[in-house]
């Protein structure tokens, strides 16, 4: 197979002047020729092996690669860092397109995406070989540059890591693609076993990567949770040695760029790459598949795991009328602890949110069970919260305080915003992670719950923190009581009343999910009537 294609140009004279651009030595080392036929017959195989990788990924995996619409979006794109692996995932992938044109299969172009991460003083460089190399075999190109905070929390390797899937995944969006291909091969599965187990990771962990899976997400945002869209992770060349990808960009003459960091034996990987690896490998040459098989087992315990955690799910599940996630109480006291951290678990990671740590779970489970019937309970997570109310677990956003009535301790009522109200169909109230929307009463409707339009031009209204003692109606003729009376008599969670109120001058107008004052309503003219209702944008 490898006699079948053309070199790939080596534009040594492009890139000669960058220290960290490697070229590898076109001509092999010429000792005898028995050795040399010999490394030829390495290098074909090379070739061959990471070919054939490639076409059964593909095969196996993305089902929609076949005849189609050439100007259609392309199925797959390839991260693209520039370094030797995803090169040759680069080339074999264009030799793959290639052999599909030749058979008479019309293959849109594929894309190939670069993260512009701003962490090396060569980051420009490595952009400019990237584009030239896509772009000579024919892929589209695109460059994403991204921030990347130093002094994250996380670290700057976890850090570049998040933003560099977020990256990856809305670039995919933007495009309509559905896979993103990546070369992790074999050395890197096993570096990643070796480095979860010793920073004591659970099965998921140990688990390593799949040849398929969905790219990650990032951030915790219970906002983007579940997104049905996100593209799907294909690794297709993950039992591929380090060897095997060295040897095939040496038959394929293929440039690359050189990372110094990969050297910096202060990240744990790159001292398990250069210190641990090899002296494994002295006693144990068969390392990577003995670990692969691990991680196999690993990922075959956890889906049992994942399968019990499903059921326990579904048993415990209700929904919202919003459509939320909740779960019931009452219905996880038969679990052990064990089997409840497993499904808190499973819920975490369904929802998108980072692993907790041990002591916290074991926190988690520790208050849900021994939580009295009627007890609240809240758990903060990264930016979400899981809160115990009414005998229901449930995942929410970070919300305010709640005010003086149902806190204890009044917010201060300083925060105000005013509106002169024309016609508006949203008035966004950021201090308060939210909007206030108006919708039209169409013709035919029922008016109940409306306000006329002449009352919300008469004065402008006003957006006020609660202070407490604030009395709502539900009708002109019905009685006015404290709006903790009416939270609670409709079940709206304490949490979910740090909200403003609209006045218009001395009297209230609209409270957040109750509606609009009785006596806001009674005027009977028949002019044009307006909804008021509350968006959460927590």
């Amino acid at each position: 197979m490898a006699n079948s294609r053309k070199p790939a140009r080596s534009n040594a004279s492009v890139i000669a002047s960058s220290p960290v651009v490697a070229m590898t030595p076109n001509p092999m080392p010429h000792h005898d020729s028995s050795a040399a036929a010999l490394a030829s017959a390495r290098c074909d195989a090379a070739v061959a092996h990471v070919d054939v990788a490639l076409r059964l990924a593909l095969a196996a995996h993305v089902t929609d690669v076949g005849p189609g619409n050439a100007s259609a979006p392309a199925p797959f794109a390839l991260a693209l860092s520039g370094g030797l692996d995803s090169m040759v995932l680069l080339d074999a992938l264009a030799h793959w397109v290639q052999t599909r044109r030749e058979a008479g299969e019309p293959v849109a172009q594929p894309l190939a995406i670069h993260i512009h991460h701003g962490l090396s003083e060569h980051a420009d460089e490595w952009l400019v070989v990237c584009e030239r190399e896509a772009r000579l075999r024919g892929f589209v190109f695109e460059a994403q540059r991204v921030n990347v905070p130093r002094d994250a929390r996380q670290g700057v390797e976890g850090a570049a890591r998040a933003a560099r899937y977020e990256a990856l995944a809305a670039t995919c969006s933007a495009h309509g693609v559905r896979w993103l291909l990546t070369a992790h091969h074999a050395n890197d599965q096993a570096e990643t076993v070796l480095l979860q187990m010793l920073r004591g990771a659970g099965l998921p962990g140990v688990a390593a990567m799949a040849v398929e899976g969905t790219l990650p997400a990032v951030g915790g945002n219970i906002a983007n949770v579940g997104e049905p869209c996100r593209p799907r992770l294909l690794r297709p060349l993950l039992d591929i040695t380090r060897e095997t990808m060295r040897a095939y960009a040496n038959a394929r003459s293929l440039s690359w760029v050189e990372d110094p960091s990969n050297d910096d034996r202060h990240y744990l990987r790159n001292a398990l790459r250069h210190d641990v690896m090899p002296a494994i490998a002295a006693h144990v040459p068969a390392y990577r598949e003995t670990l692969a098989r691990f991680a196999r087992h690993a990922a075959q315990a956890q889906s049992l795991l994942d399968q019990l955690a499903q059921s326990d799910f579904e048993m415990a599940c209700s929904t919202s009328a919003a459509g939320d996630e909740r779960l019931q109480r009452s219905r996880l006291q038969a679990l052990d602890s064990s089997r409840l951290a497993n499904l808190l678990r499973y819920w975490t990671a369904r929802r998108g949110f980072a692993m907790p740590t041990e002591a916290r779970l074991d926190e988690w489970v520790r208050q849900i069970r021994d939580a009295q019937a009627d007890a609240s309970l809240e758990l903060p997570h990264g930016d979400a919260v899981l809160r115990l109310y009414r005998d229901e677990l449930q995942w929410t956003a970070r919300y305010g305080m709640a005010s003086a009535d149902d806190a204890g301790d009044g917010d201060g009522g300083a925060s105000e915003d005013v509106l002169r109200w024309a016609g508006h169909r949203e008035w966004p109230l950021p201090q308060w992670q939210g909007s206030i929307v108006f919708t039209p009463v169409a013709d035919g409707e029922s008016a109940e719950g409306s306000i006329d339009e002449r009352v919300l031009r008469a004065r402008p209204l006003v957006a006020r923190s609660r202070a407490g003692g604030e009395r709502w109606r539900e009708h002109a003729a019905g009685h006015s009581r404290s709006l903790k009376h009416w939270y609670q008599s409709r079940g709206v969670a304490a949490w979910l009343r740090h909200v403003p109120i609209v006045w218009q001058g001395e009297e209230i107008v609209f409270v957040p999910r109750l509606g609009i004052d009785g006596a806001a309503q009674s005027d009977e003219s028949t002019g044009m009537r307006w909804r008021m209702m509350w968006r959460d944008e927590a």
